[in-house]
C-alpha cells in the first residue's frame, strides 16, 4: 500500500513521427462549454489521446484516412472522417448529451432494480476480463499537475512565503507541474516492468519526475482497489454487500453495442466503496468506461476530499477492452492549505500477450533513463498528446527563469540571511544558521526540550549541536558532526559525546559513523524514554531508568550489498562503571521521606553498586535478507517498494576478550518480520525472535538480552508491535536460549464503522497477543485490545489498549496503556 499518499499516481507515454501531421482543436458541448479530459482515438485502434483541463486536445498523425473517435462520459460518441495531409489542421468538435433510454425500463415499487441483473452478469464475467489478458507492452504518458487554492501567509507565527515565486498575490498557483513518457510491460497477475524513457518537472531541468504508469494503472475488474486502504470494486463478488445500484438508462455505442450506464451507492456511507456511475455493455458485460469517485470516509485519508477515477476503455484485440485513457483529480486540505490536482494518462500501442524473454521481469520494476531528463522542448511539442493550458505554459516559462534564480549565489544569501537571524528566545527554542549556497548548516536543539530528571543526575540538560555538509543537490552524498554535552545538576558531572557520519550515497544506502564520549546508558537502550521517566519520578517517585556510565568510542558501517540483503556493522570498545542514586527530589511531598528504588535494575533494595567496573570490546553484526525485494531505480537513488515475503535477520554478537576487555561471549539470535494485508479485515503484523549464548564465559547484566518492557500507564508509540506492555523492564532479562514473539491486528475500521453512532468517530480497533520464553522459565503471555487513530481530523495519534498478562508465579495482570503513536505503528 502507498502510504504516503497515493494521490501521487502516475501515468502514461507515446510517441510519434517527426513529420506527423498535428489535428488539434476544442472539445466542448453543445453549448461551447469545454469538456476536460476528453478521449480521442482512432477507430479499431489503442492510438488516442485526452483534452485538457480546458478541453483543448492534439493527435499527431501520418498523412492518411482515418475516423476519428470522441468520448466523453454522460455524452455521445462522435465519429469524424478526416483524410489527413501535409498540413496542421484545427477540428473543433460538439458532444450532446447521451440520450439515455428508459422507455423499457418499467419498475414497479417492489421490484428489483434492472441494475442488479447488469451488475451480476459484471461479477460472473469479472474474472474471465481481469484474466483475459496474459500480459501486454504499451506507451504510456501522464501529466501531473498539482496547484495550491489557497495558503496561509503564517502557520504558528512563521512565514510561509510564496514558495520562491510559485504563487500569486491570491495564494495561488501551480506547486507540481510534470510530464513523463514510460513504456509499461505487463504479465499476469503481478508482474510490472516500467521503463521512463522522459521526464520533465517544471521550475527543475535536472529533475526526475516521480509518475509511475504501474501505480497509476487501477483495474476495477480486481475485487479491491488500493488507495488508502482496500476499496472495494463496483463488480467485486461480495460487491453485493456493499453497494445498491440504480439503473440511470441506456444508450448505444459508435457501433450499435447496448451500453448500461449504472449509478454505484453504498450502504454504509463509512464503507471503503466507491460512488458515481460505471458504464457495462449488454451481451459482453465488461466494462465500458467509469467515472467513479471516493471521499475522506472511503479512502480513511485525513487530508483528501474527494478523489475521481475516470477511464475510458476500448477494444485492444478480438475482445480485450482496455484502458486508453485514465485521469484521476483530487482535492485536499491540510493546515490552512487548500489544494486539487490531477494525472492523467494516455495508454497506446497495445501489444498484446507478447513474448517476454525469460528472465525479463525482476524486481526493479521501475526505472529512470539516466538521460530522460535531457530532452528539448522541441521533444516535447513534437510527442506531448495532451496540450498544455494557458496557466501552464506560464508556469514552466516562468519556473524555467525561477530556477536560475533559486540557486543563484545572491538568491540563497538573500534567503538565509533573512532566516538566519538570531532572536532572544533562539537559545531556549533553538536555532538554526544556514549557507545554503555552500550546502552548510549549522543548528542548535532547543534547550528547553532538553531539560530531563532522573534519579541518577538529578536534573540534567544538554547542548545538542548538528553541522552538515551536503556534496549533491538531492542530499545524497553528505557529512555530519553531532557534538554534545549534558551536565546533571545533582551528580555535578558534565558529560558528553560527539558523532561523525558520512553518507556515501542513496543507491547502496552506504554509511560509515564514528561516535565516542562519556554518557550514561540504560542497562537496556530505549528501555524506557527521559521524559516518561521523569514524569513518574516527580509524580510518583518512581525509578525506572537504571543507568551506568559507559567512556566508549564506536564505528559503524552499513550498507545494501546486493538487492535485498543489507549489512550492518560496528565495533566498540568501552569502559563501563556503575552509578548510583544522587537524588531524592520529588514533586511528591507526601512520599518526601520515602527513597527512590535503588539504580539496581535487579535489586530495587540495594543501595550499592549493581556491578563491578568492567572493559568491553564488543563486535556485532547482522545480515537482514528480504528475498525479492522489489524497487524503484532513479540513476541517482533507490527506492524500496517492499517483499511478499518475511523480513529475515540474522544478529551475531561478540564479547572479546583482548584489549584489555573484561568480557567473553558469543551470541547468535535470529529474527522475522511479515506484514500480512487482509482487504477489508485489515492487516496483520508478525514479528519474532529466538537467540541463544553460544558461550558466555564472561558477561555483564548490560550484555544481556533484555525484553522490551513496561511498567507505566503510557505506552511508545514507536515500539507497540515488540513490546510487552505488562512486562518489568528487566525481571526477563537472561542468558539462556530464548524465543518472543509477537502479533498485532489492524482492523482498519471493520469493527468500528459498524458500531452505530461511534462509527462517525473515525477511530480504529486493534488486537494483539505477545509470547516470551527462556529456557527453563515459564512463558511469560499477554494479549490486548486498543482503539486506535483517536483525534480530529489530520491529529489522529492517540491510541488506548486494554493489555492482560500472565506472570507465572503471579497470575494474571491486567491493565490500561495510553501511547501517541506514528502512522504505522
Amino acid at each position: 500500500m502507498i502510504s504516503r499518499f497515493i494521490l501521487f499516481l502516475w501515468i502514461l507515454i507515446h510517441s510519434t513521427s517527426l513529420f506527423a501531421t498535428e489535428i488539434s482543436g476544442l472539445i466542448s458541448d453543445n453549448e461551447g462549454m469545454p469538456l476536460p479530459f476528453a478521449s480521442v482515438y482512432l477507430k479499431g485502434t489503442t492510438i488516442g489521446t485526452t483534452s485538457n483541463e480546458n478541453g483543448n486536445y492534439v493527435l499527431n498523425l501520418d498523412p492518411g484516412n482515418y475516423e476519428l473517435i470522441y468520448q466523453y462520459v454522460g455524452f455521445k460518441q462522435l465519429t469524424k472522417s478526416v483524410v489527413v495531409g501535409n498540413s496542421n489542421m484545427v477540428l473543433d468538435v460538439m458532444l450532446a448529451p447521451e440520450e439515455i433510454s428508459l422507455t423499457q425500463i418499467v419498475v414497479s415499487a417492489d421490484a428489483e432494480d434492472p441494475a442488479y441483473r447488469v451488475i451480476r452478469e459484471a461479477i460472473k464475467k469479472r474474472k474471465f476480463y481481469k484474466d483475459q489478458v496474459e500480459g501486454f507492452t504499451c506507451d504510456v504518458y501522464i501529466k501531473g499537475n498539482q496547484k495550491i487554492l489557497d495558503a496561509p501567509e503564517k502557520i504558528l507565527g512563521q512565514e510561509i512565503g510564496d514558495f520562491g515565486g510559485s504563487l500569486d498575490s491570491n495564494r495561488q498557483g501551480i506547486v507540481y507541474l510534470s510530464e513523463s513518457v514510460s513504456k509499461l510491460h505487463y504479465r499476469r497477475p503481478n508482474d510490472y516492468k516500467e521503463v521512463m524513457i522522459s521526464s520533465k518537472v517544471s521550475g527543475d531541468d535536472n529533475g526526475f519526475s516521480f509518475n509511475q504508469a504501474r501505480v497509476m494503472n487501477f483495474s476495477f475488474y480486481d475485487s479491491k482497489v488500493d488507495i488508502g486502504r482496500p476499496n472495494v470494486s463496483p463488480i467485486a463478488n461480495n460487491a453485493m454487500m456493499m453497494y445498491k445500484y440504480r439503473m440511470e438508462g441506456t444508450f448505444y455505442d459508435d457501433v450499435g453495442r447496448l451500453v448500461n450506464k449504472i449509478e454505484v451507492i453504498p450502504k454504509r456511507e463509512l464503507d471503503p466503496v466507491f460512488r458515481g456511475y460505471i458504464y457495462i455493455i449488454e451481451d459482453l458485460w465488461n466494462i465500458h468506461s467509469t467515472e467513479l469517485y471516493l471521499t475522506k470516509d472511503a479512502t480513511k485519508i485525513p487530508v483528501l476530499d474527494t478523489l475521481y477515477i475516470k477511464q475510458v476503455h476500448v477494444p485492444a484485440g478480438d475482445s480485450a477492452w482496455l484502458p486508453i485513457s485514465q485521469t484521476i483529480t483530487f482535492n485536499a486540505a491540510v493546515l490552512k492549505f487548500k489544494f486539487e490536482g490531477y494525472f492523467t494518462g494516455i495508454f497506446k500501442n497495445y501489444i498484446l500477450n507478447p513474448a517476454f524473454e525469460k528472465g525479463f521481469f525482476g524486481n526493479e520494476v521501475f526505472t529512470v533513463k539516466e538521460e530522460s531528463n535531457e530532452k528539448d522542448l522541441q521533444y516535447w511539442d513534437t510527442i506531448r498528446p495532451i496540450p498544455l493550458t494557458k496557466e501552464e505554459n506560464i508556469d514552466y516559462t516562468k519556473k524555467d527563469s525561477l530556477q536560475i534564480v533559486w540557486k543563484s549565489k545572491t538568491y540563497l544569501d538573500s534567503v538565509d540571511h533573512k532566516n538566519n537571524k538570531f532572536k532572544p528566545l533562539s537559545l531556549i527554542a533553538g536555532y538554526s544558521f544556514s549557507r545554503s549556497y555552500k550546502k552548510k548548516y549549522l543548528e542548535f536543539a532547543p534547550l528547553l526540550g532538553t531539560i530531563r530528571f532522573n534519579a541518577v543526575q538529578g536534573y540534567n540538560v544538554s547542548l545538542d549541536v548538528s553541522y552538515r555538509k551536503e556534496y549533491d543537490d538531492i542530499g545524497a552524498k553528505w557529512f555530519e558532526v553531532n557534538p554534545s554535552l549534558q551536565f546533571g545538576f545533582s551528580d555535578k558531572k558534565v558529560r558528553g559525546n560527539i558523532i561523525g557520519t558520512y553518507n556515501f550515497d542513496r543507491t547502496k544506502f552506504t554509511r560509515l559513523s564514528v561516535r565516542g564520549g562519556w554518557e550514561a546508558k540504560q542497562f537496556h537502550e530505549g528501555a524506557i524514554g527521559p521524559m516518561v521517566n521523569g514524569l513518574y519520578a516527580m509524580i510518583a517517585k518512581k525509578h525506572y531508568m537504571k543507568l551506568y556510565d559507559k567512556i566508549y568510542g564506536e564505528v559503524n558501517f552499513r550498507q545494501e550489498i546486493t538487492n535485498g540483503i543489507y549489512f550492518k556493522g560496528s565495533i566498540e570498545y568501552a569502559d563501563r562503571r556503575p552509578l548510583l542514586n544522587t537524588t531524592n527530589y520529588s514533586f511528591n511531598k507526601k512520599k518526601e521521606m520515602v527513597d527512590y528504588p535503588a539504580n539496581d535494575p535487579l535489586d530495587p533494595t540495594n543501595y550499592s553498586p549493581s556491578f563491578v567496573q568492567n572493559q568491553a570490546l564488543k563486535f556485532q553484526m547482522s545480515w537482514r535478507f528480504r528475498i525479492k525485494q522489489e524497487y524503484i531505480k532513479y540513476p541517482d537513488r533507490k527506492f524500496i517498494i517492499g517483499s511478499k515475503w518475511p523480513d529475515l535477520t540474522i544478529h551475531y554478537t561478540a564479547g572479546l576478550p583482548i584489549l584489555g576487555s573484561d568480557v567473553n561471549y558469543h551470541q547468535l539470535r535470529l529474527s522475522v518480520y511479515e506484514r500480512i494485508e487482509m482487504g477489508l479485515f485489515g492487516s496483520s503484523r508478525i514479528a519474532g525472535e529466538v537467540g541463544m549464548f553460544l558461550s558466555k564465559k564472561a558477561i555483564e547484566f548490560m550484555d544481556y538480552k533484555h525484553f522490551n518492557g513496561n511498567q507505566t500507564i503510557l505506552a511508545d508509540g514507536n515500539k507497540y508491535l515488540r513490546t510487552f506492555q505488562l512486562l518489568p523492564y528487566y525481571q526477563y532479562s537472561t542468558n539462556k536460549p530464548y524465543v518472543e514473539g509477537h502479533y498485532m491486528h489492524h482492523f482498519n475500521g471493520f469493527i468500528w464503522n459498524k458500531i452505530p453512532l461511534l462509527k462517525k468517530l473515525g477511530f480504529t480497533t486493534v488486537a494483539g497477543a505477545h509470547v516470551q520464553y527462556a529456557k527453563g522459565e515459564k512463558p511469560y503471555v499477554e494479549w490486548s485490545f486498543g482503539i486506535d487513530n483517536i483525534g480530529w481530523k489530520l491529529f489522529r495519534f492517540i491510541r488506548v489498549d486494554f493489555v492482560n498478562g500472565y506472570r507465572p508465579g503471579i497470575g494474571w495482570d491486567a491493565g490500561f496503556v495510553v501511547g501517541f503513536k506514528l502512522p504505522g505503528n
